[in-house]
């Protein structure tokens, strides 16, 4: 994937993050190449957001989800912190294959992130539902993606009230590039086969066609993603859509009433409850 399809792609998160995203991969696209030792200055802190293994706490298997989630780790995840799709799906497996673990708490921070890859690990969150007791524990934010995620646990819950959840939706964006190629004197010409194929060309201003294809896609991407969350909460498609799915973040107790969630936990609180219930089961 180029760093223009990344900018392009379709995003599950929140748009002040999104904003933050493509103005990262535009000045990249300008030639602005990251300065790591600069930006570590920066940030006060090395850029070492290694992966870390879940945490077993009492039988109870703590699997961390922060940061922007993608499929793979990038350049970006590794500035402001992420969540590979891919890898966390990796430590879910492992941790129900561990005869140690007789359940798992999803603990999430997160403002979402693309929608490739997403869907994958909230199947796997669901299907884990059959094999041990998972739930969800928002600590700050589990917007857009990452409710898609978390949603598809047994149980969902914030750490307090002032924990943010929702952002139920899907964004797009189409960089036109040939404004800043003439500046430079350059002009991109594409030879392709197909009407479609180049339909939102970056390199030629958005083309009716080109919107009215993309916007297809992106109602397409939020069916799909409106009807997991319908799945994973058991109700139905339509009350999805009226209380839940117009791209609102919900603040503590109205995540509750909207039905995104179903109460407050502390991780301490949730970690005792579930390692008693899997004691007392043993």
């Amino acid at each position: 994937m180029s760093v223009l399809d990344v900018v392009n792609a379709p995003w599950a998160i929140t748009p002040d993050k999104l904003r933050e995203i493509q103005a990262f991969y535009s000045a990249y696209l300008r030639g602005e190449k990251s300065d790591i030792g600069a930006i570590e200055d920066r940030l006060g802190r090395p850029l070492a957001n290694e992966r870390k293994p879940y945490i077993l706490s009492d039988g109870v298997a703590v699997i961390n989800l922060e940061g922007i989630i993608a499929k793979k780790m990038n350049l970006f995840t590794q500035i402001s912190g992420g969540t590979s799709t891919e890898l966390a799906t990796q430590d879910l497996r492992t941790a129900l294959a561990d005869s140690a673990v007789n359940s798992i708490i999803l603990l999430i921070d997160s403002p979402g992130g693309t929608v490739d890859g997403t869907q994958a690990l909230s199947d796997q969150v669901y299907a884990a539902r059959r094999v041990k007791p998972i739930v969800a524990l928002a600590s700050g934010m589990m917007a857009s993606a990452a409710y898609w995620i978390g949603s598809a646990a047994m149980a969902v819950y914030i750490s307090e009230q002032t924990t943010v959840t929702g952002s139920i939706g899907v964004v797009t964006s189409h960089v036109d590039m040939s404004g800043a190629e003439a500046q430079k004197g350059i002009k991109t010409t594409e030879i392709y086969a197909g009407k479609f194929k180049r339909v939102a060309s970056a390199y030629s201003p958005l083309s009716d066609d080109g919107r009215t294809s993309i916007q297809e896609q992106v109602d397409y991407l939020y069916s799909v993603f409106v009807g997991d969350v319908a799945k994973n909460r058991g109700v139905s498609v339509d009350a999805v859509l009226q209380k839940m799915a117009d791209g609102r973040l919900f603040t503590g107790q109205q995540g509750i009433e909207a039905g995104l969630v179903d109460g407050v936990a502390t991780l301490e609180g949730l970690t005792y409850r579930m390692a008693l219930a899997g004691k007392s089961k043993a």
